[in-house]
């Protein structure tokens, strides 16, 4: 059995103080991305975005977008005009698709950082993606963030194929700083093999209170154990071990035996991406 650590969304904004800097922004952009990449760009007039598409698979996104903000020295509602651009299934296991999907992300961070214009991060998934069926992978969550309900372990399943791990409403989604669950990524994409994907998404909240670097990411892959199990007898009796406790602690983690089955994400893989993105220029 084999894993990777994969990075497959990432989400970058960039705030702008007028209208006119928010049209420069997004001009830059757009240049950048066809520039360097085989790719166009098609208005979608009922989303009000810019897709990034090639041959009709859209890669990406550009969004404009203005919200108000309440300035406290003023006690007056400013307007914040931003450019938001997204990048989804930079791991979709179609080469030409992910290897465009990357470029076309490093085109926006590199004319970005060519130019020391400041943006930040505002969605970030992080996987692990196994070579194995659903049912011998377990994800539980060993460090609870507060004011989060979580499901009983074997009681989330939806249609089949989706395990998830915090229990949030549909309204309350985009309020979480993070979510997890587990997935057949193999029937998502029509794999002919066995593909598992754990996958942890960082949302906006989360990098309100974060700056982007590997060690903000490593701690919050470190409130989850990822296992793989041999059979599904081993898989219920950690089940049952996990459910017998009310709080786990480290030490209770160590009892129950997790680490010989535990996935360890790559840390050196996830340091190096986030530093490229961060420090790549494109002159």
């Amino acid at each position: 059995m084999t894993y990777s650590t994969e990075i497959d969304t990432v989400s970058v904004q960039v705030n702008c103080s007028s209208l006119e800097e928010q049209k420069v922004i997004s001009f830059m952009v757009g240049r950048a991305v066809i520039e360097y990449n085989k790719v166009y760009l098609k208005n979608n007039n009922f989303t009000k975005e810019r897709e990034i598409l090639f041959n009709n698979n859209r890669l990406g996104t550009i969004r404009l977008g203005m919200n108000p903000i309440w300035n406290k020295f003023t006690r007056q509602y400013d307007t914040n005009y931003y450019v938001s651009i997204s990048f989804y299934g930079l791991k979709s296991y179609i080469g030409i698709l992910d290897n465009l999907s990357i470029g076309c992300l490093f085109s926006v961070c590199g004319i970005l950082n060519t130019f020391n214009i400041n943006y930040i991060f505002t969605e970030l998934d992080v996987c692990l993606d196994i070579s194995a069926k659903v049912d011998n992978v377990l994800a539980i969550c060993i460090r609870k963030l507060p004011r989060t309900e979580y499901y009983q372990l074997g009681h989330s399943f939806y249609n089949g194929n989706t395990v998830y791990i915090e229990k949030i409403s549909k309204d309350r989604i985009s309020f979480n700083s993070q979510r997890a669950y587990v997935y057949n990524k193999a029937k998502k994409e029509n794999l002919k093999y066995p593909l598992t994907r754990f996958e942890l998404k960082l949302q906006k909240s989360f990098f309100f209170n974060n700056e982007l670097d590997s060690r903000t990411i490593i701690n919050a892959l470190s409130r989850y154990a990822v296992m793989y199990l041999p059979n599904i007898y081993e898989k219920s009796m950690i089940i049952d071990r996990y459910t017998s406790y009310s709080r786990i602690s480290k030490r209770d983690i160590e009892r129950m035996g997790l680490d010989r089955y535990r996935l360890k994400p790559d840390v050196t893989k996830i340091e190096r991406f986030i530093n490229y993105l961060k420090s790549y220029r494109l002159y």
